[in-house]
Protein backbone atom coordinates (compact mmCIF):
# COMPACT_ATOMS: atom_id res chain seq x y z
CA UNK A 1 0.00 0.00 0.00
CA UNK A 2 3.08 2.41 0.19
CA UNK A 3 3.84 1.99 -3.14
CA UNK A 4 0.33 3.26 -4.17
CA UNK A 5 0.36 6.07 -2.01
CA UNK A 6 3.71 6.84 -3.41
CA UNK A 7 1.85 6.97 -6.27
CA UNK A 8 -0.93 9.07 -5.06
CA UNK A 9 1.79 11.99 -4.11
CA UNK A 10 3.15 11.87 -7.80
CA UNK A 11 0.35 12.88 -9.41
CA UNK A 12 -0.69 15.01 -6.97
CA UNK A 13 2.44 16.49 -7.71
CA UNK A 14 1.81 16.22 -11.63
CA UNK A 15 -1.53 18.22 -11.16
CA UNK A 16 0.19 21.25 -8.76
CA UNK A 17 3.56 21.28 -11.47
CA UNK A 18 1.00 21.52 -14.86
CA UNK A 19 -1.03 24.45 -12.44
CA UNK A 20 2.10 26.25 -11.49
CA UNK A 21 3.43 26.40 -15.36
CA UNK A 22 0.07 27.34 -16.62
CA UNK A 23 -0.40 29.80 -14.20
CA UNK A 24 0.62 32.65 -15.76
CA UNK A 25 -2.39 32.18 -18.59
CA UNK A 26 -4.44 33.96 -15.45
CA UNK A 27 -2.81 37.04 -16.69
CA UNK A 28 -4.94 36.68 -20.21
CA UNK A 29 -7.61 38.90 -18.43
CA UNK A 30 -5.69 41.63 -18.09
CA UNK A 31 -6.93 41.71 -21.62
CA UNK A 32 -10.41 43.22 -20.08
CA UNK A 33 -9.02 46.15 -19.46
CA UNK A 34 -6.95 46.45 -22.82
CA UNK A 35 -8.16 46.48 -26.27
CA UNK A 36 -5.12 47.09 -28.62
CA UNK A 37 -5.93 49.76 -31.50
CA UNK A 38 -4.28 50.67 -34.68
CA UNK A 39 -3.32 53.54 -36.35
CA UNK A 40 -5.52 54.66 -39.23
CA UNK A 41 -3.72 54.79 -42.85
CA UNK A 42 -3.97 55.44 -46.50
CA UNK A 43 -2.04 53.22 -47.34
CA UNK A 44 -4.20 50.36 -48.75
CA UNK A 45 -2.09 46.87 -49.53
CA UNK A 46 -3.55 44.25 -52.35
CA UNK A 47 -5.44 41.44 -50.59
CA UNK A 48 -6.88 38.06 -51.58
CA UNK A 49 -9.68 36.42 -50.52
CA UNK A 50 -9.79 32.80 -49.95
CA UNK A 51 -13.56 31.49 -49.78
CA UNK A 52 -13.28 27.66 -49.55
CA UNK A 53 -17.01 25.93 -49.55
CA UNK A 54 -19.18 23.05 -50.57
CA UNK A 55 -22.55 23.11 -51.47
CA UNK A 56 -23.16 26.55 -49.69
CA UNK A 57 -25.27 28.19 -52.25
CA UNK A 58 -27.76 29.33 -50.29
CA UNK A 59 -25.22 31.46 -48.32
CA UNK A 60 -22.31 32.40 -50.36
CA UNK A 61 -23.78 35.39 -52.30
CA UNK A 62 -24.60 36.88 -48.50
CA UNK A 63 -20.94 36.68 -48.00
CA UNK A 64 -20.17 38.05 -51.60
CA UNK A 65 -22.46 40.81 -51.48
CA UNK A 66 -21.18 41.98 -47.40
CA UNK A 67 -17.60 42.36 -49.64
CA UNK A 68 -18.95 44.13 -52.51
CA UNK A 69 -20.53 46.36 -49.25
CA UNK A 70 -17.11 46.86 -48.49
CA UNK A 71 -15.65 51.09 -47.60
CA UNK A 72 -12.36 49.40 -48.60
CA UNK A 73 -10.87 50.60 -52.49
CA UNK A 74 -12.02 47.62 -54.44
CA UNK A 75 -9.43 47.47 -56.49
CA UNK A 76 -7.19 46.26 -53.63
CA UNK A 77 -9.31 43.01 -53.85
CA UNK A 78 -9.35 39.63 -55.41
CA UNK A 79 -12.00 37.37 -54.52
CA UNK A 80 -10.70 33.51 -55.03
CA UNK A 81 -13.52 30.89 -54.49
CA UNK A 82 -12.73 27.28 -54.38
CA UNK A 83 -16.22 25.27 -54.52
CA UNK A 84 -14.81 21.98 -53.56
CA UNK A 85 -16.68 19.26 -54.53
CA UNK A 86 -19.85 20.95 -55.35
CA UNK A 87 -22.99 19.15 -56.49
CA UNK A 88 -24.99 22.44 -55.97
CA UNK A 89 -25.25 26.23 -57.85
CA UNK A 90 -22.29 27.19 -55.88
CA UNK A 91 -20.18 28.19 -58.67
CA UNK A 92 -22.56 29.17 -60.75
CA UNK A 93 -23.87 31.83 -58.21
CA UNK A 94 -20.28 32.78 -57.55
CA UNK A 95 -19.56 33.12 -61.36
CA UNK A 96 -22.88 35.44 -61.55
CA UNK A 97 -21.21 37.57 -58.62
CA UNK A 98 -18.10 38.14 -60.53
CA UNK A 99 -19.73 39.89 -63.94
CA UNK A 100 -21.85 42.24 -61.62
CA UNK A 101 -18.95 43.14 -59.55
CA UNK A 102 -16.48 45.53 -59.84
CA UNK A 103 -14.31 43.67 -57.51
CA UNK A 104 -12.22 41.08 -59.37
CA UNK A 105 -13.55 37.59 -58.84
CA UNK A 106 -12.17 34.20 -59.56
CA UNK A 107 -13.58 30.93 -59.40
CA UNK A 108 -12.00 27.51 -59.00
CA UNK A 109 -13.87 24.07 -59.39
CA UNK A 110 -12.01 21.48 -57.21
CA UNK A 111 -13.56 17.81 -58.06
CA UNK A 112 -11.76 15.25 -55.94
CA UNK A 113 -14.12 13.19 -53.79
CA UNK A 114 -11.00 11.70 -52.25
CA UNK A 115 -9.63 15.21 -50.37
CA UNK A 116 -12.58 16.45 -48.71
CA UNK A 117 -12.03 18.36 -45.99
CA UNK A 118 -11.40 22.34 -45.83
CA UNK A 119 -7.08 21.93 -45.98
CA UNK A 120 -7.69 20.27 -49.33
CA UNK A 121 -9.52 22.96 -50.64
CA UNK A 122 -7.04 25.48 -49.35
CA UNK A 123 -4.25 23.51 -51.07
CA UNK A 124 -6.04 23.35 -54.20
CA UNK A 125 -7.16 27.18 -54.09
CA UNK A 126 -3.49 28.02 -54.02
CA UNK A 127 -1.84 25.29 -56.04
CA UNK A 128 -4.18 27.33 -58.92
CA UNK A 129 -3.29 31.03 -58.06
CA UNK A 130 0.42 29.94 -58.24
CA UNK A 131 -0.29 28.46 -61.70
CA UNK A 132 -2.96 30.45 -63.02
CA UNK A 133 -2.69 34.20 -61.78
CA UNK A 134 0.22 36.52 -62.86
CA UNK A 135 2.59 36.75 -60.36
CA UNK A 136 1.39 33.34 -58.49
CA UNK A 137 1.05 33.98 -54.69
CA UNK A 138 2.90 37.24 -55.13
CA UNK A 139 0.09 38.82 -57.09
CA UNK A 140 -1.28 39.53 -53.53
CA UNK A 141 0.46 40.90 -50.21
CA UNK A 142 -1.17 39.19 -48.41
CA UNK A 143 -4.41 36.04 -48.11
CA UNK A 144 -7.82 36.49 -46.03
CA UNK A 145 -9.92 32.74 -45.21
CA UNK A 146 -13.34 32.96 -44.61
CA UNK A 147 -15.85 29.98 -44.42
CA UNK A 148 -18.64 30.74 -47.18
CA UNK A 149 -21.39 31.55 -44.35
CA UNK A 150 -19.79 33.92 -43.34
CA UNK A 151 -20.76 37.57 -43.49
CA UNK A 152 -18.29 40.83 -42.83
CA UNK A 153 -19.43 44.47 -41.69
CA UNK A 154 -18.67 47.07 -43.55
CA UNK A 155 -15.20 48.87 -42.64
CA UNK A 156 -13.98 45.37 -42.17
CA UNK A 157 -11.09 45.42 -44.62
CA UNK A 158 -10.76 48.99 -43.79
CA UNK A 159 -9.92 47.80 -40.06
CA UNK A 160 -7.68 45.30 -40.39
CA UNK A 161 -5.41 47.07 -43.23
CA UNK A 162 -4.99 49.69 -40.20
CA UNK A 163 -3.51 46.08 -38.56
CA UNK A 164 -1.00 44.61 -41.19
CA UNK A 165 0.27 48.24 -42.11
CA UNK A 166 1.62 48.40 -38.56
CA UNK A 167 3.63 44.78 -39.57
CA UNK A 168 2.02 42.25 -38.58
CA UNK A 169 1.47 39.69 -40.95
CA UNK A 170 -0.91 37.65 -39.17
CA UNK A 171 -4.18 38.89 -37.70
CA UNK A 172 -7.15 37.56 -37.04
CA UNK A 173 -10.47 39.12 -36.17
CA UNK A 174 -13.47 39.98 -33.95
CA UNK A 175 -15.77 36.70 -35.00
CA UNK A 176 -19.80 37.64 -33.72
CA UNK A 177 -22.86 35.26 -35.10
CA UNK A 178 -25.40 35.67 -37.15
CA UNK A 179 -28.18 33.04 -35.23
CA UNK A 180 -26.77 33.87 -31.60
CA UNK A 181 -30.65 34.32 -30.49
CA UNK A 182 -31.53 30.85 -32.38
CA UNK A 183 -31.67 28.65 -29.41
CA UNK A 184 -28.76 27.79 -26.59
CA UNK A 185 -26.82 25.37 -28.84
CA UNK A 186 -25.90 28.39 -31.07
CA UNK A 187 -25.86 30.77 -28.15
CA UNK A 188 -23.24 28.96 -26.72
CA UNK A 189 -21.18 28.84 -29.74
CA UNK A 190 -21.74 31.93 -29.71
CA UNK A 191 -20.15 32.37 -26.49
CA UNK A 192 -17.56 30.25 -26.82
CA UNK A 193 -16.02 32.33 -29.70
CA UNK A 194 -16.22 35.34 -28.22
CA UNK A 195 -14.85 34.12 -24.68
CA UNK A 196 -11.79 33.65 -26.63
CA UNK A 197 -12.04 37.22 -27.89
CA UNK A 198 -12.67 38.92 -24.50
CA UNK A 199 -10.51 36.02 -21.71
CA UNK A 200 -7.79 35.39 -24.44
CA UNK A 201 -6.62 37.34 -27.60
CA UNK A 202 -6.99 40.76 -26.42
CA UNK A 203 -4.73 39.92 -23.18
CA UNK A 204 -2.30 37.90 -25.25
CA UNK A 205 -1.92 41.11 -27.26
CA UNK A 206 -1.13 43.11 -23.87
CA UNK A 207 1.35 40.59 -22.99
CA UNK A 208 3.02 39.87 -26.60
CA UNK A 209 2.23 36.20 -27.13
CA UNK A 210 0.60 35.07 -29.97
CA UNK A 211 -3.24 34.73 -30.63
CA UNK A 212 -5.12 31.38 -32.13
CA UNK A 213 -6.58 31.30 -35.25
CA UNK A 214 -9.94 29.54 -35.21
CA UNK A 215 -10.76 28.14 -39.09
CA UNK A 216 -12.02 31.82 -40.43
CA UNK A 217 -11.85 35.29 -40.36
CA UNK A 218 -7.95 35.53 -40.30
CA UNK A 219 -5.14 37.31 -42.63
CA UNK A 220 -1.44 36.20 -43.63
CA UNK A 221 1.66 37.47 -45.28
CA UNK A 222 1.99 35.53 -48.89
CA UNK A 223 4.85 34.71 -47.60
CA UNK A 224 3.71 31.76 -45.78
CA UNK A 225 2.17 30.34 -48.92
CA UNK A 226 4.94 31.09 -50.69
CA UNK A 227 5.26 26.95 -50.92
CA UNK A 228 1.50 26.37 -51.35
CA UNK A 229 -0.81 25.42 -48.17
CA UNK A 230 0.14 23.12 -45.96
CA UNK A 231 -2.25 21.96 -43.43
CA UNK A 232 -4.89 19.27 -44.48
CA UNK A 233 -5.93 18.04 -40.93
CA UNK A 234 -9.16 18.39 -39.38
CA UNK A 235 -7.85 21.11 -37.62
CA UNK A 236 -5.48 23.00 -40.11
CA UNK A 237 -5.91 26.37 -38.45
CA UNK A 238 -3.96 24.67 -35.22
CA UNK A 239 -1.08 23.44 -37.40
CA UNK A 240 -0.86 27.05 -39.09
CA UNK A 241 -0.78 28.90 -35.82
CA UNK A 242 1.99 26.77 -34.60
CA UNK A 243 3.98 27.43 -37.76
CA UNK A 244 3.41 30.62 -37.63
CA UNK A 245 5.60 30.69 -34.15
CA UNK A 246 7.95 28.68 -34.97
CA UNK A 247 8.96 30.83 -37.57
CA UNK A 248 9.31 33.39 -35.58
CA UNK A 249 5.90 34.96 -36.03
CA UNK A 250 3.03 35.91 -34.06
CA UNK A 251 -0.75 36.21 -34.83
CA UNK A 252 -2.38 39.51 -33.54
CA UNK A 253 -5.68 40.02 -32.78
CA UNK A 254 -8.24 43.09 -34.16
CA UNK A 255 -11.38 43.03 -32.06
CA UNK A 256 -12.49 46.21 -34.44
CA UNK A 257 -12.43 44.38 -37.32
CA UNK A 258 -16.01 42.50 -36.92
CA UNK A 259 -17.48 39.43 -38.75
CA UNK A 260 -20.42 37.59 -38.51
CA UNK A 261 -20.73 33.38 -38.89
CA UNK A 262 -23.62 31.06 -38.44
CA UNK A 263 -23.50 28.83 -35.74
CA UNK A 264 -24.75 25.30 -35.57
CA UNK A 265 -28.48 25.10 -33.90
CA UNK A 266 -28.65 21.24 -33.96
CA UNK A 267 -27.43 19.28 -30.91
CA UNK A 268 -26.67 16.13 -33.59
CA UNK A 269 -24.54 18.65 -35.67
CA UNK A 270 -23.10 20.28 -32.74
CA UNK A 271 -21.97 16.78 -31.40
CA UNK A 272 -20.57 15.43 -34.60
CA UNK A 273 -18.24 18.81 -34.98
CA UNK A 274 -16.95 18.98 -31.34
CA UNK A 275 -16.17 15.41 -32.00
CA UNK A 276 -13.97 16.27 -35.37
CA UNK A 277 -12.38 18.84 -33.40
CA UNK A 278 -11.41 16.59 -30.74
CA UNK A 279 -9.82 14.34 -33.58
CA UNK A 280 -8.35 17.28 -34.88
CA UNK A 281 -6.97 18.58 -31.69
CA UNK A 282 -5.55 15.10 -30.70
CA UNK A 283 -3.66 15.05 -34.30
CA UNK A 284 -2.59 18.72 -33.79
CA UNK A 285 -0.98 17.53 -30.52
CA UNK A 286 1.12 14.91 -32.08
CA UNK A 287 1.95 17.07 -35.13
CA UNK A 288 2.99 20.19 -33.41
CA UNK A 289 3.93 19.40 -29.61
CA UNK A 290 7.48 18.13 -30.99
CA UNK A 291 8.36 21.37 -32.81
CA UNK A 292 7.43 23.90 -30.12
CA UNK A 293 9.15 21.93 -27.48
CA UNK A 294 12.35 22.00 -29.62
CA UNK A 295 11.97 25.46 -30.14
CA UNK A 296 11.02 26.63 -26.07
CA UNK A 297 14.54 25.07 -25.61
CA UNK A 298 16.44 27.18 -27.97
CA UNK A 299 15.96 30.00 -25.49
CA UNK A 300 15.50 32.65 -27.92
CA UNK A 301 13.05 35.64 -27.65
CA UNK A 302 10.61 33.27 -29.24
CA UNK A 303 10.58 30.59 -26.21
CA UNK A 304 7.67 32.45 -24.62
CA UNK A 305 5.44 32.20 -27.36
CA UNK A 306 6.38 29.18 -28.35
CA UNK A 307 5.49 27.41 -24.64
CA UNK A 308 2.39 29.46 -24.56
CA UNK A 309 1.32 27.72 -28.28
CA UNK A 310 2.81 24.75 -26.84
CA UNK A 311 -0.23 24.32 -24.04
CA UNK A 312 -2.91 25.59 -26.57
CA UNK A 313 -1.99 22.17 -28.32
CA UNK A 314 -1.11 19.86 -25.32
CA UNK A 315 -4.34 17.88 -24.88
CA UNK A 316 -5.32 18.78 -21.39
CA UNK A 317 -8.60 17.10 -21.32
CA UNK A 318 -7.21 13.41 -22.24
CA UNK A 319 -4.18 13.84 -19.42
CA UNK A 320 -6.17 15.45 -16.77
CA UNK A 321 -9.03 12.72 -17.15
CA UNK A 322 -5.96 9.74 -17.26
CA UNK A 323 -4.81 11.27 -14.12
CA UNK A 324 -8.19 11.34 -12.27
CA UNK A 325 -8.91 7.82 -13.33
CA UNK A 326 -5.65 6.10 -12.07
CA UNK A 327 -6.13 8.26 -8.95
CA UNK A 328 -9.75 6.87 -8.52
CA UNK A 329 -8.42 3.29 -8.71
CA UNK A 330 -5.46 3.48 -6.45
CA UNK A 331 -8.03 4.67 -4.09
CA UNK A 332 -10.39 2.52 -4.57
CA UNK A 333 -7.77 -0.56 -4.28
CA UNK A 334 -6.46 1.28 -1.72
CA UNK A 335 -10.09 1.00 0.23
CA UNK A 336 -10.48 -2.84 -0.34
CA UNK A 337 -7.46 -3.62 1.39
CA UNK A 338 -8.63 -1.69 4.32
CA UNK A 339 -12.23 -3.33 3.86
CA UNK A 340 -14.01 1.03 3.63
CA UNK A 341 -14.24 0.38 -0.46
CA UNK A 342 -17.79 1.73 -0.52
CA UNK A 343 -16.61 4.96 1.33
CA UNK A 344 -14.19 5.50 -1.01
CA UNK A 345 -16.76 5.51 -3.91
CA UNK A 346 -18.76 7.77 -2.25
CA UNK A 347 -15.91 10.33 -1.70
CA UNK A 348 -15.47 10.04 -4.86
CA UNK A 349 -18.85 10.55 -6.45
CA UNK A 350 -19.38 13.56 -4.11
CA UNK A 351 -15.96 14.77 -5.24
CA UNK A 352 -17.22 14.44 -9.08
CA UNK A 353 -20.57 15.87 -8.03
CA UNK A 354 -19.03 18.59 -6.39
CA UNK A 355 -16.29 19.75 -9.61
CA UNK A 356 -19.53 19.35 -12.06
CA UNK A 357 -21.51 21.75 -9.86
CA UNK A 358 -18.45 24.07 -9.44
CA UNK A 359 -17.86 23.79 -13.16
CA UNK A 360 -21.57 24.58 -14.19
CA UNK A 361 -21.16 27.81 -12.18
CA UNK A 362 -18.04 29.09 -13.02
CA UNK A 363 -19.07 28.52 -16.52
CA UNK A 364 -22.49 30.25 -15.99
CA UNK A 365 -20.78 33.25 -14.69
CA UNK A 366 -18.61 33.03 -17.89
CA UNK A 367 -21.32 33.26 -20.12
CA UNK A 368 -22.92 35.96 -18.03
CA UNK A 369 -20.09 38.03 -18.09
CA UNK A 370 -19.27 37.51 -21.67
CA UNK A 371 -22.69 38.51 -22.99
CA UNK A 372 -22.48 41.50 -20.08
CA UNK A 373 -19.04 42.56 -21.98
CA UNK A 374 -19.94 42.38 -25.65
CA UNK A 375 -23.88 42.96 -25.28
CA UNK A 376 -24.02 46.30 -27.66
CA UNK A 377 -22.99 43.52 -30.30
CA UNK A 378 -26.03 41.13 -29.89
CA UNK A 379 -29.47 41.20 -30.33
CA UNK A 380 -31.84 41.74 -27.38
CA UNK A 381 -32.61 38.34 -25.81
CA UNK A 382 -35.92 37.69 -23.85
CA UNK A 383 -34.38 37.65 -19.95
CA UNK A 384 -36.16 34.20 -19.72
CA UNK A 385 -34.33 32.73 -22.84
CA UNK A 386 -31.03 33.98 -21.46
CA UNK A 387 -31.09 32.58 -18.32
CA UNK A 388 -32.00 29.30 -20.03
CA UNK A 389 -29.32 29.53 -23.07
CA UNK A 390 -26.72 30.86 -20.09
CA UNK A 391 -27.82 28.00 -17.90
CA UNK A 392 -27.15 25.26 -20.70
CA UNK A 393 -24.00 26.76 -21.74
CA UNK A 394 -22.21 24.71 -19.09
CA UNK A 395 -23.29 21.67 -20.59
CA UNK A 396 -22.00 22.74 -24.09
CA UNK A 397 -18.59 23.22 -22.54
CA UNK A 398 -18.70 19.76 -20.98
CA UNK A 399 -19.21 18.14 -24.46
CA UNK A 400 -15.83 19.17 -25.41
CA UNK A 401 -14.13 17.70 -22.46
CA UNK A 402 -16.00 14.37 -23.65
CA UNK A 403 -15.69 14.58 -27.12
CA UNK A 404 -11.64 14.39 -26.11
CA UNK A 405 -12.45 11.20 -24.60
CA UNK A 406 -14.26 9.65 -27.51
CA UNK A 407 -11.64 10.86 -30.07
CA UNK A 408 -9.23 8.73 -28.83
CA UNK A 409 -10.90 5.30 -29.66
CA UNK A 410 -13.28 6.66 -32.58
CA UNK A 411 -12.61 6.94 -36.16
CA UNK A 412 -13.21 10.50 -37.33
CA UNK A 413 -13.98 11.75 -40.86
CA UNK A 414 -14.60 15.27 -42.30
CA UNK A 415 -18.39 16.24 -43.31
CA UNK A 416 -19.08 19.74 -44.02
CA UNK A 417 -21.65 21.52 -41.58
CA UNK A 418 -25.17 22.84 -43.23
CA UNK A 419 -25.37 26.91 -43.96
CA UNK A 420 -28.84 28.31 -44.38
CA UNK A 421 -29.29 31.49 -42.64
CA UNK A 422 -28.82 34.88 -44.26
CA UNK A 423 -28.68 38.30 -42.85
CA UNK A 424 -29.22 41.83 -44.82
CA UNK A 425 -25.49 43.04 -45.45
CA UNK A 426 -26.69 46.31 -45.56
CA UNK A 427 -27.81 46.67 -42.10
CA UNK A 428 -24.69 45.76 -40.51
CA UNK A 429 -23.56 49.56 -39.92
Amino acid sequence: MGALEIILTILSAIGTFYSVLKFYRKFYYAGVLYNQKFRKTNNFHKYGICIPGRNEEKVIRNLLDSIQNQDFPHEKLTIFVCADNCTDKTAEIAKQFAKESDIETIVFEHKNPDERTKGFALRYLFDQIKQTVPGGVKSCEAYFIFDADNVLAPDYFTRMNEAYDEGNEVITSFRNSKNIDQNWISFSYATHWLRTCLGEHRGKNLLGLSCRIQGTGFCFSNKYVENGWRYTSLTEDRAFCTDVVVQGGRVVYCEAARFYDEQPYKLKVALKQRLRWAKGHLQSSVENEPKLLKNIFKFNKNSIRSFDTFWLNFPTAIESGCRRLVRWTIQIIIGILVANAWNVVAGILISVLTSYLNHWIKKMLEATFVYCFYHKYMPKINVFKLFHYIFMFPFFDKIGTWSSYFALFKKVEWKPIPHDYTVDVHKLK
